[in-house]
This record gives structure tokens, sequence and C-alpha cells, in this order.
């Protein structure tokens, strides 16, 4: 029996309760190679949508082509490039594998044994691969129900070559094809020190982010997320628009979201690290944040499945949700200006 790679034995499993398979998926690249999911992808913190911009995966985040580990780990010399693969594209696996490369493939979870939509729901998915023989290919994925270890090649080839057709009960991961993809990640540079003066820049360009001011075409910050907000508070209940609008808005804020707590988890560590009371403050405001994105995604979710459209309910979770935004901003800048006299 043919086996390859030099990642025969299993790989870490990790995971947030806010998290999505893709920051899950690309923490586990990341350990593999010896370095920090929390302070590599817990270091940025942002809001960013272009309108329409947007696909029915639950590892959606927005970025420019190529640059989705970049957008993710803008403190960090992190890179990913997408491949696609023709045949079964076994071979590019087994190839990424050998040379040290955990790859990341796209499936659809209707045709993973372990996950309960199996033979069920079709959803757009990620998941890590880290070991090929001719029968089967072992796969990690942290998601609830985590599961590592083998499954029959024609279950993962399924999978990773599924069509994903648009599914009534997954109206928001289906209809997205697997098409054979697969992500492949590397850190291109040394990783910055992360000492009290890298901390205090990255506090202080998180918040430039925050305060700039949006664009029509990429709304950003703290203004282009209350203009998003608005938007959608001002929807028609039960138009072709309102149900595309609700979709993204489920889809894109669940790795915001993701990102947010895992900002409010560096920002915790690094407290207990330097016992600056101040970060500790700044992350317990940036976890409200994160929590505050729940009201605003399943009063949208309820909206968009059960056409329970509240836009009352809606403005109300979302205008807490930019308070909470507002609090945590300041607190940030109180935080870096504690850290800028320690240093």
């Amino acid at each position: 029996m043919r086996t390859t790679g030099t990642t025969a034995q299993p790989v870490r499993l990790w995971t947030r309760d806010l998290g999505s398979c893709l920051h899950g998926t690309l923490a586990t690249a990341l350990i593999h190679d010896g370095h920090d999911p929390v302070t590599v992808l817990g270091a940025p913190w942002e809001f960013r949508r272009h309108p329409g911009a947007w696909s029915s995966e639950e590892y959606f985040f927005f970025s420019e082509p190529d640059s989705l580990a970049k957008r993710l780990a803008l403190f960090h010399p992190f890179e990913s490039t997408w491949h696609r693969s023709g045949g079964d594209g076994l071979d590019d696996l087994r190839e990424a594998l050998a040379a040290g490369v955990l790859p990341i493939a796209a499936v659809d979870n209707f045709y993973l044994p372990f996950r309960p939509a199996f033979h069920d729901v079709h959803a757009a998915h990620l998941l890590v691969v880290y070991r090929i023989t001719d029968t089967e290919a072992y796969v990690s994925d942290a998601q609830p129900p985590a599961f590592q270890g083998a499954i029959p090649i024609a279950d993962f080839l399924a999978s990773w070559g599924s069509l994903n057709p648009p599914d009534d009960a997954d109206v928001f991961f289906s209809a997205s094809p697997s098409g054979r993809r697969w992500l492949q990640t590397r850190m291109a540079g040394p990783a910055p020190e992360p000492d009290l003066d890298w901390v205090g820049h990255v506090i202080r360009e998180n918040v430039a982010r925050y305060r700039q001011e949006s664009t029509a075409q990429t709304q950003t910050g703290v203004a282009g997320l209350r203009h998003y907000l608005d938007q959608l508070c001002a929807l028609a209940p039960g138009t072709d628009a309102a149900s595309e609008a609700l979709s993204e808005l489920y889809v894109i804020s669940w790795n915001i979201q993701a990102q947010t707590g895992l900002h409010a988890e560096f920002l915790r560590t690094q407290s207990t690290t330097w016992r600056i009371r101040e970060l500790a403050e700044a992350a317990a405001g940036v976890d409200a944040v994160a929590h505050g994105w729940t009201g605003v995604r399943m009063t949208g979710a309820h909206a968009r499945v059960w056409e329970r459209h509240r836009p009352d309910e809606l403005r109300r979770h979302s205008t807490e949700l930019v308070r909470r935004l507002e609090v945590a901003l300041d607190q940030l800048e109180l935080a870096a200006d504690a850290l800028s006299r320690r240093t």
C-alpha cells in the first residue's frame, strides 16, 4: 500500500466556539509549521465588505485574489494560494505532503462520513489532509464534532469534487462547487517578535483601520459597518433582495465574528504576558463585540430561513453592536497608551 508525505501522524485539532473551518484549518497549518495561531490570526481586527463580493461558503472572508492568508494575518508574512487540481487530484496533494505542506481541501459535507450532514445536507467546508494511501485519505476536521482519521478515498473524492448543488436545508453554504480546490499556505519570512512595541503597533493599526473613512466600493471600519447595518435594517421584508442580503449577512459575518473573538483572545494572552490591566479591559471590550455579532447574525438568519423579518429587532442588535464597537475602540486606545508608557 502506498503512503505519501512526511505528515503521516495526526496533526493538531484547533478550533474556537465562534470560529469556522477557515480559522481552524489555517491554525492547524500554522501549528504544523511552528507558529502560534492566536498571535498570527488574532492580531488583526477589522471590518471590510465589498458589496456583492461574497460566495456561499463557510470559509468566505473578503480578500483580494490569492491574498486570503495575507488578509487574515496582516502583521505576519503568511501567504496562501488556491489550487485547482485536474483528474482526481490526489497526486497534487501527495506532492504537497511530500514537501511538508498540509493541503487544505474545499469539500462538501454531504459526502463526509463523519459529518452530521452525511448524505443529508450539502454545504461548503474546509478540512486538512495529512496522509493519503491507495484506499484512504486521512483528514483532520476540528469543527464539532471533531474528527481526525481515515475515510475511504471514494468518499473524499466525492466530497472534494462535489458540485455542491443548491440545498434548501442549507441555503447559506450550498450552491458552491468544491471543484477539486485546495489551499496551500506558508510563512514567507521571519515572524515578528511579539514585544511591547509590536503589540502597541498592532493595536494602533487596528484602531486606525476602524476609524478611517469608508468608501462606496469597500465598506470599512465603524462608518462602513454602520452604513451596512442601516442598509440591512431598511430591507423590504419578503423580497428577493432581502433574501440575498440576509444570506450574505450570515455568510460574511461568521468569519468577521470569528476574527473578533480571536482578537479578544490575543489581547487576553498579551495582558497575561505583560500584566497590563488596560489590555485585559480591552480584551473584554472586544469580546463583547464578538458576541454582539451573534444577535445580528441570528436575527438575519431567522428572517432568511423562516421569513421572520423583524427590522426593529435587527435595528436593536445592530445599534448595540456598534455601541460595543465604539467602546472597545476607546479601550484599545487606552491600552495602546499604557503600552507606550511601559516601553
